[in-house]
């Protein structure tokens, strides 16, 4: 027998009361999140998904209402909770962390007061205990020298310091739900990975069900066991990463995996498609698919004359997506370079027109050997002066077959001593040895020095160091 889930929305609408009238920003959600479970919610913004954050603790504010529908939280509906139950369930069974820790954290009390507050209030310990588990969850949270940092007021911390008080705070009351609400996007690309680790260690440790929301794809891999992809408040499609990842089978799915970077790939071998248009306003609603006007595979009537029902992708268990052409689309595959862009485009095209690519390998390689365009900036330009007066030095007159590995191992530890990176090490040192080898440096340091952001003077330096030290 599984446990009943600690969250569950039942056909939930949530809408907004302006002067324009009633906007339906969540026109009918239902998914739920089991004990211990870690659920991502992505989409862009306007997607809905904060209201979703915000209507499960009945954050809504005086315009926002649950129209219909059910948000459960352990079998009980937050929509007919009465003041004193939802402060004793804020905080203390839920807990939230937003986006901006500094919006969260008082600026004018000490860390040790904010994270001391939380089990004096939930849980009536004495200020000696609270501030012992304080302390022991700054520990568990790696903030080194906790009695120092319970001094602290919160300007005086780095950005991931205070996102890291705050998930502590969140955590001192060992909450049953965790809500995090894009709570890395202030976050540099090292200590957003840092906080997402620990985020998953904690998470393991104290057993607490965690609802994260980022409009990152990659973000929710490293934290979640399950993901939904909202798009105009609905979810067009929930599913575990596994699946969803290997398998999208709703286009704004597939488009949002289109638009992320790829490590170790420049961006003519995979480039980023941006999906075209944006979220459409919640004041009108089209009828059928709410993704149909930006969508590559749109068939008119039958996508956008009725509403659209979820449909479970065969073979995948709990994988299921709001799109009547899931089982139809082909498997998905990452666009590579200018074939890939060129097979999409192809798609709008009427029989029998094709497209011939401007760009062909030949060229790109031409042009990048001929030019250093984009290989060598300043930095590699220093390379190629300290190779050659190095060259110099040891008096080769002549370039021969077995000193083109020399040269290229020369240029290459140089390079990677000024930063430059792998690719550009790499064109950059294929370069120069096609230079020596045709025993015409001077042309190639004249194509770097012309395509380098140098100016004038510093590119006339460059060329009388390389003219007065040709010793060829």
């Amino acid at each position: 027998m599984t446990d009943p889930p600690i969250l569950a929305l039942d056909r939930a609408r949530i809408s907004y009361f302006t002067r324009a009238g009633e906007v339906n920003v969540i026109p009918d959600l239902t998914f739920a999140l089991a004990p211990g479970e870690a659920m991502g919610l992505v989409g862009e913004s306007g997607c809905g998904k904060s209201t979703v954050a915000l209507a499960i603790v009945r954050y809504l504010g005086r315009a926002g209402r649950i129209v219909s529908g059910r948000i459960l939280f352990e079998g009980r509906d937050v929509a007919g909770l009465t003041p004193d139950e939802l402060r004793a369930m804020r905080g203390r069974r839920v807990a939230m962390v937003y986006q901006d820790p500094m919006a969260s954290l008082n600026p004018v009390m000490t860390v040790g007061r904010q994270l001391m507050e939380v089990p004096m209030l939930h849980e009536g310990l004495e200020a000696g205990a609270a501030r012992a588990r304080a302390l022991a969850m700054l520990a568990e949270v790696k903030l080194l020298d906790g009695r120092a940092m319970l001094a602290r007021y919160p300007h005086q911390l780095s950005g991931g310091q205070q996102q890291r008080i705050v998930i502590a705070m969140a955590l001192m009351a060992e909450p049953a739900l965790l809500i995090m609400d894009e709570p890395t996007t202030g976050l540099d690309v090292t200590v957003e990975a840092a906080v997402l680790d620990l985020v998953r260690e904690l998470r393991q440790r104290h057993g607490t069900s965690v609802l994260f929301i980022s409009h990152n794809l990659g973000t929710v891999v490293r934290v979640c066991d399950r993901i939904g992809v909202m798009y105009a408040g609905e979810l067009v499609e929930e599913g575990s990463i596994r699946h969803v990842f290997a398998n999208p089978r709703h286009p704004y799915t597939r488009g949002l995996l289109e638009c992320l970077p790829s490590l170790g790939r420049d961006k003519r071998q995979t480039p980023l498609v941006p999906i075209p248009g944006q979220v459409a306003s919640a004041l009108v609603r089209p009828v059928g698919c709410g993704f149909a006007a930006r969508c590559a595979h749109v068939e008119p009537g039958r996508c956008t004359s009725q509403a659209i029902p979820v449909r479970s992708v065969a073979g995948e268990p709990g994988h299921a997506a709001q799109c009547v052409r899931a089982a139809e689309l082909p498997p998905w595959e990452r666009r590579r370079g200018v074939a890939g862009a060129m097979a999409e485009l192809t798609k709008t095209l009427p029989p029998g027109v094709r497209l011939k690519p401007v760009y062909d390998q030949a060229l790109l390689v031409r042009e990048a050997v001929s030019s250093v365009r984009d290989a060598m900036l300043i930095g590699a330009t220093l390379a190629v002066i300290i190779l050659l007066l190095f060259l110099r030095h040891l008096r080769i007159t002549a370039i021969s077959a077995t000193s083109i590995p020399l040269t290229m191992a020369i240029t290459v530890f140089l390079m990677s001593r000024l930063g430059q990176t792998f690719n550009r090490m790499t064109l950059g040192a294929m370069a120069i040895a096609i230079g020596l080898v045709i025993d015409d440096a001077v042309v190639v340091t004249e194509n770097i020095t012309r395509h380098n952001r140098l100016t004038d003077d510093r590119r006339a330096a460059v060329r009388r160091v390389v003219y007065q030290n040709r010793g060829w």
